[in-house]
């Protein structure tokens, strides 16, 4: 068991694992969002053994149009190409097989084959941003071309500058960061007081000491502490936020923390940041309103468990609840559920919300 994980599972075979089923087929045009069931291309993924974030996250990346569109700007790999180099083909032919399926769902055989070519452990279901975090990671590294690469980057990159001030002598230096999500943690309340996302942003960006570490000042010679405040650079299309809720207590063993975090259908960071957070104005206006995407969420304890995802689908505005073969209808109030509750230590919870940029309040 893992830190950053939830549970333990083992990788189940198949015999209808089949070299044909993993040959990369070309790319098709964009994907339409116009079949399956509900005819907005909403699917299933089979449960092959792998019953962690894997089936979710990859739900979710599917659901996204602007990331589909990206996919599907690559051309059909070489027949030398090797497994490890086809992430990108390997996931565009499953989107497209989930596109095309006459089925309530898929299995996910061709991608998770090169994925283990890549070396990327799947039999432990780790934290979901970590997944997202080393999927994202691989495609930029794999994609065909420096445009499709730099649209990628810029569809879902955090860029962030954290400047740190040392507390003796006032001296300031300056880093950047590339992340793929904000990392924001539920801490443990004596009287199980409920949270807003947004003071959860508010307290990440603002100005805090550093109490655990000390940093290095070179103008002291020596290392004291600190206070760091973080500024966002530039503002992805899709902004993803990871919930921490595992923590370790006094020493004791890992424990989830159910207790509430609310967060609303539109996010609109200049209400929410104080200006010096903010990027600084360019040549265009950014845009700081978000509307929520997805909602991936855990069900269980720190040592059992599983995912499943919550889906606005932009086709015709309504919500989905996906659970790998099994996909529903919901309402806004199912997706509320997720916000957590102490007094439900097996209860549903937010562990990952994906926003995404809308010129709409």
């Amino acid at each position: 068991m893992y830190e950053d994980g939830y549970v333990e599972l083992q990788m189940v075979g198949s015999e209808e694992t089949r070299e044909d089923v993993c040959a990369a087929r070309p790319p098709s045009k964009c994907l339409s969002y116009s079949t399956g069931r509900f005819k907005n291309g909403a699917i299933g993924l089979r449960n092959i053994g792998l019953t962690g974030c894997f089936n979710p996250l990859l739900q979710t990346l599917y659901m996204n149009k602007d990331f589909t569109d990206i996919l599907c700007g690559i051309r059909g790999p070489d027949d030398n190409v090797p497994l490890e180099k086809r992430l990108p083909y390997e996931l565009l032919t499953l989107f497209e097989e989930m596109q095309n399926s006459k089925e309530d769902a898929v299995p996910p055989y061709c991608l998770l084959r090169c994925l283990q070519a890549l070396n990327v452990t799947l039999l432990y279901q780790n934290d979901v941003a970590e997944v997202f975090s080393t999927l994202l990671t691989l495609l930029l590294q794999n994609m065909p071309n420096p445009h499709l690469e730099d649209r990628l980057r810029s569809l879902y990159s955090v860029s962030l500058e954290e400047r740190l001030t040392c507390q003796q002598c006032s001296y300031q230096s300056t880093s950047h960061k590339d992340l793929s999500s904000i990392s924001i943690s539920v801490p443990h309340s004596k009287y199980q007081s409920k949270l807003t996302l947004e003071r959860a942003l508010w307290k990440y960006f603002k100005s805090q000491e550093m109490k655990e570490d000390k940093n290095y000042c070179p103008k002291c010679e020596r290392h004291s502490r600190s206070a760091k405040v973080t500024q966002l650079r530039s503002l992805p299309h899709t902004l993803s936020i990871h919930v921490k809720r595992l923590s370790k207590k006094n020493g004791s063993r890992l424990q989830k923390i159910n207790r509430t975090l609310s967060f609303p259908p539109v996010l609109d960071l200049l209400e929410v940041l104080d200006p010096e957070h903010l990027p600084e104005e360019q040549d265009t206006t950014p845009l700081y309103t978000y509307r929520l995407f997805a909602v991936i969420a855990h069900s269980g304890t720190a040592n059992v468990g599983y995912f499943c995802t919550y889906i606005h689908c932009c086709k015709d505005g309504q919500w989905y609840f996906f659970n790998d073969s099994s996909v529903c209808k919901v309402s806004w109030d199912d997706v509320k559920c997720t916000y957590g509750n102490s007094s439900f230590h097996w209860g549903v919870t937010a562990c990952l919300l994906v926003y995404v940029q809308s010129d709409v309040k």
